[in-house]
């Protein structure tokens, strides 16, 4: 109840909470007016009354003095003529003498009804004063009851009989008691109400009237004008969506002043975020990285153009899926566990995967992953940016050839070459293995060039450089040495004899003929052979030693191969 109650106050507006707080307080402040005017009316007519009933009895003091003094007071029938003659008056219910002590005492008790018969009575015998008491309403009537008390001493309210017997001054010789209706008042008391009521009602329409038309002009002049114009200027704000505008400042209410610039400052602060969002979705549309944001459900929410040009899925088909949908299947699940503890510990994540396409092409990306959180560190969503590097890994991979193989052979250059020889021969030591080097010259491969160009040339050295290929395992390293000349690393070796094997399977190779720019080319090689450990500890007298017995195999007529001695 209490709830639905403050609902609707809550409901309300400013000008009708007002007025219903201003006519409430008026209405109270009537009825604590009128009882206050009320309350001095009553308290003057229970005086009035009070008046009468005492006016009463002093008539029947001056009665009781006027038998006093025509000796007829000792009578009784005389005082009960008397008694009977003044409630003939009008409103006077009762009237009743009461002998005090001093009378019975001389005279004798008297009639039983003189007698005192209640504590008010008595109170008035004792203390000579006067006692008012209210009566309960007999037949609807309310009445009042005074007890006016009888002095020995010659004034108004004395019974002039210092000089009759002997009683003492101020004595009090009995009292008279008076009950008198308060129709009269009452009435004239209802009457009174009535008109104060209609007076006040006046008085509370016609205050109500003038509050409100007050308060109306106030508010429409001080609140409600303002705050329209406020409003207008906030709608013409949404309607054109235009955050440069702004509201103007009334600079002579200092309240809704201070709500326009409040408001000002509002907009000023929507106009600054908004120049950031725009600049973040041209940021976000013109990337060249592809952009996908999902929430915290992992469920995607926003791509951006590059997403739906790297992988082929538009927006439609992506925005609602999980992520997952990309995945190429080449990682293993703990490098996806590794990637989310990554993400949940620091925030963030990043490294090389490989995707597939809607066209089910794979393709290597470098993907960036950031976690946003709510500032009670809820994940609210996850940010990812990522670019499809295959020319980026093609360019690797030129790069890796033309820094470790020949160009012209595609056989690993010097430098890789060495490498490999360094880890054999290491490798060899500590395994206590045998590994061999072949060195290999063409004979007389500068008439090749000379009759026939350089062309012819390169094109018989690439010829070369198969052949040899197809003569080792794939274990074994050739390298072009340069020029005409080649050498060969054969990484683990039984015996001489096995490597003799390979020297005679390159020279068969080379005996058939190679077919280059048309014609049939017969080239031979003459072969050097190192053994570690038996030739050389380190790769450079391998070599060196490789070399020598290459010299040795041309000197002896070239076409064959020797171990060095």
């Amino acid at each position: 109840m209490a709830g639905g109650i403050v609902k609707k106050w809550s409901a309300l507006g400013v000008q009708t909470k007002l007025h219903i707080l201003i006519q409430g307080s008026l209405i109270v402040l009537f009825l604590i007016s009128m009882e206050w005017v009320i309350g001095r009316f009553e308290a003057q007519i229970t005086k009035s009354a009070e008046a009468r009933a005492e006016e009463t009895a002093d008539g029947l003091i001056n009665g009781m003095n006027m038998l006093m003094l025509t000796g007829t007071i000792t009578d009784p029938a005389k005082r009960r003529l008397l008694l009977s003659k003044m409630q003939e008056s009008e409103g006077i219910r009762e009237l009743r003498i009461i002998r005090g002590k001093p009378v019975n005492d001389q005279f004798g008790p008297g009639l039983p009804e003189e007698q005192a018969q209640d504590d008010l009575d008595r109170a008035v015998l004792s203390s000579g004063k006067v006692q008012f008491k209210k009566l309960a309403a007999d037949n609807g009537v309310p009445q009042l009851r005074v007890v006016v008390p009888f002095i020995a001493q010659d004034n108004f309210r004395g019974t002039n009989c210092l000089s009759c017997h002997t009683v003492a001054a101020g004595s009090v010789n009995g009292a008279a008691s008076v009950i008198i209706d308060l129709s009269r008042e009452e009435n004239e008391l209802a009457e009174i109400k009535t008109w104060l009521w209609v007076g006040h009602i006046l008085i509370q329409i016609f205050l109500s009237i003038i509050i409100s038309v007050f308060v109306r002009v106030l508010i429409v002049k001080n609140i409600a004008e303002p705050v329209r114009r406020l409003q207008r200027a906030m709608t013409d704000i949404q309607r054109e969506n235009d955050l440069t505008k702004r509201a103007d400042v009334d600079e002579n209410n200092a309240d809704i002043g201070e709500m326009a610039r409040t408001f000002n400052m509002l907009v000023g602060s929507l106009q600054h975020a908004n120049e950031r969002l725009e600049l973040f979705g041209k940021m976000f549309h013109n990337s060249g990285e592809a952009i996908l944001i999902a929430d915290a459900n992992r469920k995607i929410v926003a791509v951006n153009p590059a997403f739906v040009e790297i992988t082929g899925y538009t927006p439609e088909e992506a925005i609602g899926n999980d992520p997952r949908m990309l995945s190429s299947g080449k990682q293993s699940a703990e490098f996806y566990q590794t990637m989310w503890d990554s993400l949940n510990a620091t925030g963030q994540w990043q490294g090389e995967i490989w995707n597939r396409k809607k066209n089910g092409v794979i393709y290597p990306e470098w993907l960036s992953i950031g976690v946003v959180k709510s500032h009670r560190g809820e994940v609210i969503n996850y940010i990812s940016s990522f670019s499809d590097i295959t020319k980026r890994k093609e360019a690797e991979q030129k790069i890796e050839l033309l820094a470790h193989y020949d160009s012209l052979t595609n056989l690993p250059n010097r430098a890789l070459f060495a490498d490999r020889l360094r880890v054999a021969l290491i490798t060899a030591g500590r395994s206590g293995k045998k590994a061999a080097l072949l060195f290999l010259d063409l004979d007389k491969f500068k008439q090749v060039n000379d009759t026939m160009g350089h062309l012819a040339g390169d094109l018989l050295l690439q010829s070369v450089a198969e052949r040899l290929k197809s003569c080792v395992r794939e274990s074994d390293t050739i390298c072009r040495q340069g020029g005409d000349e080649f050498l060969i690393l054969l990484a683990e070796v039984g015996t001489a004899e096995d490597v003799a094997r390979v020297a005679h399977k390159i020279i068969e190779a080379m005996s058939a003929s190679h077919t280059i720019g048309g014609k049939e080319l017969v080239v031979t090689f003459s072969i050097g052979i190192s053994i570690y450990p038996d030739d050389g500890l380190d790769s450079e007298t391998m070599i060196r030693c490789a070399d020598d017995a290459m010299y040795q195999a041309k000197q002896a007529g070239r076409n064959n191969f020797k171990f060095y001695q």
